[in-house]
């Protein structure tokens, strides 16, 4: 996924350092930020951080500094690891380019299946915290559409046409890779996140490069005869409402989706007291699309 897409900011609740830091005051109480996932025929992925305090800016140095690099993350299919048939697996740690912070935790023997539930354990400090997900089924596009942008010949708009079952409570996010850039970029809507959308639905596949990308001049639109391919993701309910919490989150604060705050106020969460964060499952449905 993108360089600064997803950030996460979010959990396990530590014994402060400063004994004097009076809590109910300043709202902030040392935390490990959790975002880990898998999706369908994939390893998993789990990048772990503290948060900054809120007496420090939020930037990139203090939150490299606050990356968590001696955690235990295990992935497991069962809610008991010793059953006969379980598959367990303890995560190794490394680098990751593409994402900030640049450090994860990835698997390399657990896929990751449709329907099936994954259970997270991550442990560090004294501290162990859980989570469980599920990957949704994988929801299928019907069909892409191109408009040419009005006054701009080589630059089109790109739609995908899919459809959406309400009893399923799933929502859905896309991004996309152009063939000049090295990541996934998202585009900004999670889409469904009232669940009140069915049947056929038609949205704008609107990409977010930054200035540092190569296809920063096209914006959200897309360049005819790249070739780009498109990752559509199903997420569910309990996923969709912790990502629209953070939206709220972020527009009100007007700081935008940084997760290495303090904040007072939890975000909605599925990881274990005293954590905080995101574990989700992904119904991932891969394509690639030549822009006519």
């Amino acid at each position: 996924m993108k360089k600064h897409t997803i950030y996460f900011l979010l959990a396990v609740v530590f014994i402060s350092c400063r004994p004097d830091l009076n809590y109910e005051i300043h709202g902030y109480t040392q935390k490990i930020i959790v975002e880990g996932y898998i999706s369908n025929g994939e390893f998993p992925k789990v990048y772990l951080s503290l948060n900054v305090p809120l007496s420090k800016q939020v930037d990139s140095v203090n939150i490299l500094e606050n990356v968590i690099r001696t955690a235990k993350v295990t992935i497991s299919d069962s809610l008991n690891p010793q059953a006969v048939g379980a598959k367990t697996e303890i995560l190794t740690s490394g680098w990751d380019k593409t994402h900030f912070p640049p450090y994860v935790y990835r698997g390399t023997d657990i896929r990751g299946e449709e329907g099936k539930t994954y259970y997270l354990t991550v442990d560090y400090s004294g501290y162990s915290i859980h989570a469980k997900t599920t990957i949704p089924t994988a929801t299928k596009i019907n069909e892409f559409t191109v408009l040419s942008v009005s006054g701009n010949d080589s630059l089109r708009i790109l739609y995908m046409t899919f459809n959406i079952d309400p009893s399923l409570k799933n929502s859905y996010r896309v991004s996309t890779k152009k063939r000049k850039d090295n990541y996934y970029i998202n585009s900004p809507f999670l889409y469904n996140s009232e669940f009140t959308l069915s049947g056929s639905n038609t949205f704008t596949i609107s990409p977010r490069p930054t200035e540092k990308d190569s296809s920063f001049s096209e914006g959200s639109y897309f360049a005819k005869g790249d070739t780009i391919q498109i990752q559509f993701s199903t997420i569910d309910s309990i996923s969709t409402q912790f990502f629209k919490s953070l939206t709220l989150f972020s527009a009100s604060t007007g700081i935008g989706n940084i997760y290495f705050i303090g904040e007072k106020e939890a975000l909605k969460s599925n990881i274990s007291t005293p954590g905080f964060g995101i574990w989700y499952g992904k119904g991932n449905s891969d394509y690639t699309y030549i822009i006519p």
